[in-house]
């Protein structure tokens, strides 16, 4: 099971990449890695969000953000 890394460590592994023993190849690949797992997140959130929309109602949710 590969190990997790948040967004301020892979950050860390770019700014002390010149002190570490780890490969610019390795580092990307971690990094890589973060964007696509945050990208399945997002549809994931997206995909819950419009099915949220389409039984409140799009239009419902567009009138009540007009008074924010």
């Amino acid at each position: 099971m590969a190990k997790y890394y948040s967004d301020e460590e892979l950050l860390d592994k770019i700014r002390y990449l010149a002190d570490s023993g780890e490969s610019y190849e390795r580092v990307s690949e971690l990094v890589e890695e973060r964007f696509n797992q945050k990208d399945k997140q997002r549809e994931f959130i997206n995909a819950r969000l419009n099915e949220a929309a389409n039984i409140i109602g799009h239009n419902t949710i567009s009138e009540c953000m007009q008074y924010e």
